[in-house]
Order: structure tokens, then sequence, then C-alpha cells
């Protein structure tokens, strides 16, 4: 008989073995040689002797000398007492030192804790309920986060976990990086030194906002920093552009606030500002009370004075804006700004209070979205604004999202209802010019009704019909009182191509207007009726000519106008009329009436455009109107009412891409007589920037006059300057000088200002400032006094 003796038992149910002291082996096979004491078995369990082991695997091999269990293949263990469970690739359970050393793919299961790790090798003391790593390892814990260390090691007892280099993801999705930090794992707190924090920048885009300390408390309600930094700026070398150091720097993460004690904010490294106690909301947050950063302001027109504005979020969809300013001798301003947006409507309410003359002022508006079953969108409008005096806003420079104007103050009340083919606007105003005297200066429109109306073409006329309906009564300038009622029925027919290549389509317009006025000089005084009608042919040849490198296109055309030779007295309005317009059905933009006469228009557009780089090199456009017998009621604007009209022209020119120019003119029909004319200048090369705007205007009562001009230099990537001025050339009077240096980047922009503005304006007079001004982004900015005085 052989000394091995080999005892094969294959069960198609698990056969089961006992050893003591030892494992039992639930498996589909088992092989036991006396000699070497080894067991080996496969597919099944083994049960540690105690019971608390449960392992799983697809092979075993078990030496009863040295008490060592090897395991491999989709092995699993799981101690019952502590609720854990270990799964690896394979493994070894040493019996003596009660140690389990787990490889490849290793992944453990903390039930009691909800923990997770990750790691390609871990070892495991059950007696002292320990574990370690010295290899990569991933850990995901009941909270969200996620921790990847090099090194580990993990007091099951007092849920205690020691990780070197760490980096964590929280579940706010901020970043952590640590080189060593103890974690309690039962409530989540982290203790750590050397510690970087990227934030989650929810609200800071195109920041990188972040911390840096020399150690942190951490948790997932707070987190404590002792000599910490702060700041958005984007990562660099050396510091960065600016900071908040402070001795302890707080997060509190459900008020999601960022509190400071001892804080100095730096720019470059160099202390600008020291704050006892300081707080701002965290990067997750778009709202956040709290107070904005303070402005420091004077001019001539006002004296010097703080704005110190705070920010209250009195709920997700309201919040106000109160910003006092404190003057230098005892005067105060306040401004307060309430803001409410619901689903469907929104309100912001604006109003200030001066001091020291009892001024202020009064803005609200109101819009609402309708639901009415017959409208596809529906909308009201109300705005009322009230200034205490005529000067009050510009001369203390009240800003407001709800004005546009800072001398017509608008009442009013709006609603608009559209649907696919049809609109209606009711509208009741009342305008006050604070540039007027008193009695002159109020404007009411009650009501102002228009309607416009898709027709279905019904006719064999292939076109569009459109009717539109415009109903005023308007009473200004004291007693003078208009009432019209404009009705009128427009076709444009589908254009056609003949066989020549013309482009042809033609328009008609049947007007009626009904009017009642006392002193107007708009309309006939009490009721006249008018009803009156217009044709307008058109017809265009594009012509294109191109080559590898250019396209050319020419493009003559014209419109002839047939209306009744009578007109209404129009020859003192101010039509505007340019190479475009002129070919319009109503050119000279009349509700009330039409041109009267036979006109024909006629021009032609010429286009070089330069096909690689899609741009046009080249254009020009010229337009002349012919009538047949002058009209004296036409406007005499652009000479419109004779039988030649002014002669229009646009000239573009664009040869590259530093250099734009743009002219556009009208000159009278002797062609040595301007009319107006507008020349646009652009020049840009490399960090090299100026432009020229050029307006003359001699066809208006008001001559208007004017050349500006903007020029910039980029000394590099973040510095510059800019200068601006404009000059009226009919009074010769330069209105305003402008010139800054700036220094911008990412984070923080800096710069010297100096400005003059020249005021001819009742208690408005010439100011002259310079001051310093400073952004920090995205917090806000603040500038200096000025300091010209």
């Amino acid at each position: 008989m052989k000394n091995k003796i080999l005892i094969v038992i294959i069960y198609f149910l698990l056969s089961k073995f006992t050893f003591a002291q030892g494992f039992t082996f639930q498996t589909k096979n088992i092989e036991i040689n006396k000699d070497t004491k080894l067991i080996e078995a496969n597919f099944g369990k083994a049960i540690s002797g105690d019971g608390d082991l449960i392992i799983d695997a697809e092979k075993f091999i078990y030496d009863k000398n040295s008490k060592i269990l090897n395991i491999s293949g989709n092995g699993s263990i799981i101690r019952k007492s502590k609720s854990l469970e270990i799964i690896f690739d394979n493994s070894v359970v040493d019996e003596n030192t009660s140690v389990i050393i787990a490889n490849g793919n290793v992944k453990i299961i903390d039930k009691q804790k909800d923990l997770e790790i990750y790691s390609s090798s871990i070892i495991y003391n059950q007696n002292q309920n320990k574990m370690s790593s010295n290899f990569r390892t991933k850990i995901k814990d009941k909270y969200q986060n996620d921790y990847l260390v090099d090194k580990f090691n993990y007091e099951l007892n007092k849920n205690l976990l020691k990780v070197e280099n760490l980096l964590l993801k929280d579940f706010q999705k901020n970043i952590f990086k640590t080189s060593l930090a103890y974690i309690n794992t039962q409530t989540n707190r982290l203790f750590g030194k050397d510690i970087q924090i990227d934030l989650a920048k929810t609200s800071f885009n195109e920041n990188q906002p972040r911390l840096k300390g020399n150690s942190i408390i951490n948790d997932n309600e707070f987190t404590e920093i002792k000599k910490g930094i702060f700041t958005t700026c984007k990562k660099r070398e050396g510091c960065p552009p600016w900071q908040l150091s402070s001795d302890k720097i707080s997060h509190d993460k459900k008020k999601k606030t960022i509190n400071y004690k001892n804080a100095v904010l730096r720019i470059y490294d160099f202390p600008v500002m020291y704050f006892p106690k300081f707080f701002h909301p965290d990067p997750t947050v778009k709202r956040q009370s709290g107070f904005l950063i303070p402005t420091f302001s004077n001019s001539i027109n006002s004296s010097n004075y703080i704005n110190t504005p705070y920010f209250l979020a009195i709920s997700e969809n309201k919040d106000f804006t109160f910003s006092p300013r404190f003057y230098s001798n005892e005067k105060f301003l306040i401004q307060t700004e309430y803001r409410q947006v619901n689903s469907r409507s929104d309100h912001i309410t604006d109003f200030s209070f001066f001091s020291e003359k009892n001024e202020g002022h009064l803005f609200y508006s109101y819009n609402k979205i309708l639901d009415y079953r017959n409208f596809d969108e529906s909308e009201i409008n109300f705005k009322i604004q009230q200034t205490s005096n005529e000067t009050y806003i510009r001369k203390n420079k009240i800003n407001s999202k709800i004005i546009n104007d800072d001398t017509i103050m608008e009442n009013s009340f709006d609603m608009n209802l559209y649907s696919e083919n049809f609109f209606v606007n009711i509208q009741t105003t009342a305008y006050e010019d604070l540039n007027k005297n008193k009695s002159d200066r109020y404007e009411f429109i009650i009501p102002k009704i228009e309607i416009v109306k898709n027709i279905e073409n019904k006719t064999s006329l292939n076109g569009d019909f459109l009717f539109e309906s415009k109903n005023l009564i308007r009473n200004y300038d004291t007693n003078v009182f208009e009432k019209s009622n404009i009705n009128d029925l427009i076709f444009t027919s589908f254009p056609k191509i003949n066989k020549s290549g013309f482009y042809n389509n033609y328009e008609f317009l049947i007007k009626n207007a009904n009017t009642h006025s006392e002193k107007s000089k708009k309309f006939k005084e009490k009721e006249n009726l008018y009803l009156t009608g217009l044709l307008q042919l058109n017809s265009s040849l594009p012509l294109a000519k191109e080559n590898i490198k250019n396209k050319k296109v020419l493009k003559p055309k014209m419109t002839l106008k047939i209306a009744p030779y009578h007109s209404k007295d129009n020859k003192n309005d101010e039509t505007t009329l340019d190479v475009n317009n002129i070919f319009s059905l109503n050119r000279i933009n009349k509700n009330d009436s039409v041109e009267g006469g036979i006109s024909l228009a006629y021009g032609t557009d010429y286009l070089i455009l330069d096909k690689k780089n899609n741009r046009e090199i080249l254009g020009f456009k010229l337009a002349n109107n012919l009538r047949l017998n002058e009209s004296d009621d036409l406007t005499h604007s652009y000479q419109l009412n004779q039988k030649t009209s002014n002669f229009f022209t646009e000239t573009s020119y664009s040869p590259n891409k530093f250099l734009n120019l743009r002219y556009n003119s009208s000159v009278k029909n002797n062609l040595s007589e301007i009319s107006n004319e507008n020349l646009l200048a652009e020049f840009k090369f490399n960090n090299f920037s100026t432009s020229f705007n050029y307006l003359n205007e001699n066809n208006t009562k008001e001559k208007n006059s004017y050349l500006s001009n903007t020029t910039s230099y980029d000394l590099d990537n973040s510095n510059s300057l800019i200068f601006s001025t404009r000059e009226d050339k009919t009074l010769n009077l330069t209105e305003f000088y402008k010139l800054i240096y700036q220094y911008k980047n990412d984070c923080l922009a800096a710069s010297i200002e100096y400005n003059k503005d020249y005021y001819n304006d009742r208690d408005l007079n010439t100011s002259e400032s310079i001051f310093f001004k400073l952004s920090i982004i995205p917090f806000g900015e603040t500038s200096s006094p000025n300091l010209k005085n």
C-alpha cells in the first residue's frame, strides 16, 4: 500500500468535512493528503471553527501544520460578528495571527459604517479589528463622499481611518487634498494638515474658488481651517492676484457662508485691507444675504459719500437691496430696490429719499403673463416713474434697472395679446419730459389701441393680406388734443422671376384715416376723414460673377409708386431716409397719410465678396427718387417733394481684418450740398484699436454734428489704456473726456480713471474727477473718492 492515501469524494450535492480548530469545508470536491497534511477543496465554502468567518471561493488550500488557508478564484470572506465582507481574487488566512491578506480587485464592505473600500491589496487583523493597505485605495462612505488615498490604516473599533495623500471629493463636489488625515467613520469628521480645497463653483463658473491652510476640521455641516487663504483666481505660478488670508476660516455648509476671523485682503501679496470679522456666500450660492462691497464717490454736483449696500434674500423668489449713502456733511440718501419673481409675473420697486431737500424718486414695474384661451401669448405691463425734481436722478447718479431715460418719466399700463394671425396692443401712458417747462412737460395717451390681423386670402391675387388698425387719443403741450383712427389694408404679392431674370413683385395699400383735433399742428382742426391708396411695383435684376477668390454682385433695382396726387400737409416733418428705406412702401413714416403722386425710386447695389474668408471687401449702394410732379405738401426733408430728390449713398470698405470703413451720405440734387453724412471708421492692429464716429446733420432743426473717438491699447494680456471723447461740432464744445488705465485678469480688475464731463443744464455743473476703481471678481467693485478734490 502506498504511503499516500488519496480520498476523492464527488457528490452532486455538497460534501461536509470538519477539522478540529480548523475549518469546515462545504465543497463539490476535496482532497486530503495525510503525509503533507494539505487539504485541497474546490467550489464551495469554508467556515471557521467558531463560525465567525464564512469564506466563498473556487479553490481552497489549507495547511494543517501552519494553519494557513490559501483562497483563490472569485473569493469573499464574511465576518459575521463585525458585519464585514471582503471580496478578492486571492487571499491568505493565518489562523495563528488571525490575519487576513486579500489581493487583487479587493472590495471591503463595512455594513456597520455603510463604508466601501476598493484596493489591490489589504491586510486585516481580526484580533485587533484593524485593516491597512500600502496601495492606492478608493473609499466611499454613506454620505456619498469619495476618498482616494495612497495608504490607509483603519481601526474599526475606534471608527478611525488614517490616510496619507488624500484626494477627497465630497457630496457637494468640493475637492480636498491633504498629506495626512484622520477620519471618524461614524461621524464623518475629518482632521488633516496641509490642506487644499477646490470649492464647487456653481456661481463662479469662470473662476477657481479654493481654500488652503495649515490644518482642517471637516464634516458634513462645517469646515474649519487654521491659518487659511481663500481666492477665486485661476491657478497660476506665484501668488494669486487677490486673496483673503485669515487666522481662522469657517465654512458653514448649511448656511452656505464662509466666515473669517482677522482677515487681510492682499493684492499680489500686498496687504490693502484688514477685517476683524468678514463673511461671504460660498460658491454654490447665487443669492445670499449680506453686505456688498462699499463704494466711495464724489463730484462737483454732489458731496462726498460712502455707499454701503446690503442685500437681503427674503426667499427663493424675493429679495431687496438697501443702499444707504452717508455724506461728509451729515446728509444721507437711502435707495431701496425690491424684486419678486413669480412663475408668471415679476415686480420691481425702486425708491429713494434724500434728506437734504426731502427729495426722492419712486419707480415701479410689474409684468404678468396671462392665460387666455384664444391667444398663444398674453401679457400686461405696468410702470410708475416719479421724481421730486428735474435733475434729481442725474445729479445724484441714481441707477435703476427700471428706467431707460433719466429725463423722460413714464407712467403706463400696457396689454399685449398674441396669436398666430392676430395681435392686439392696448396702452395708456402719461409722459413727463423733465427738460420742458412745467406747463408743457406732460403728455397723456388715453388710450392707444393697435390691432394687426393676417387676413386669409380668398381672392385670385397671389400674395398675403394684412389689416392694421391704430387708434389714439392724445393730449400734450397743455391744450393740444388729438384723436385718430387709422386703418390700413396692405397686400404684398409673392415674387416672381421672369425669363430675363428680373425679380418682380407688387404691393398696395388702402388707407382710411379719421381724425379730430384741437390746436394741433399735425392734424386739421376738428373732424377730418381721409381715404386713399397707394400701389407700388418693385423690380430688381441680380447679376453675379465669380472667380476662385472673389464673388461680385450687381443688383440694379427700382420701385414705382402710384397714388392720388393729393397729399396731407407734411412739409415740415423731419423724415429719416437713407439708401435702404427709400424703397419701402411707407418711406415717409406717416400713419395718417400716404405719399401722393407718381414717383420712381431707383438705385443699385454692388458688392465684392472674399469667398475664402466669407467677408465683404467692398460694398456700394446708390439711390435716388424721381417725381413726375413736385408736391409742396410732402416733407421737404431730402428734397422728396421735388422732381429729383437727394442722392443717397452707402459705401463700405474692408480690405483686410484690420480696417473697416462705412460712409453714409445724402447729397442734394445740385450735387454740391450735403444734407447729412455719417462716417464710421475702425482700425485694429495687434494690441491697438481705434474707432471714429462722425455725424453731420444739416437737414434737421437741431443740425446735430459731432465727432467721437474711442482708442485702446493693450500693453499685454492684462494691462490696457483706453481713451474716449466726444465733441459737439455745432457748439464747438467737447462733451467729455475719459482716460482709463486698466489692469484686468480672470478675478481682479483695477483702474485709474480720469473723467471730465461738460454740462449746461440748470443746477448740473461741469465735473472733473480722478479716481481709483477696484473690482474683486465676483464679489463686486469699489472706488476711491475723487482724487482731484
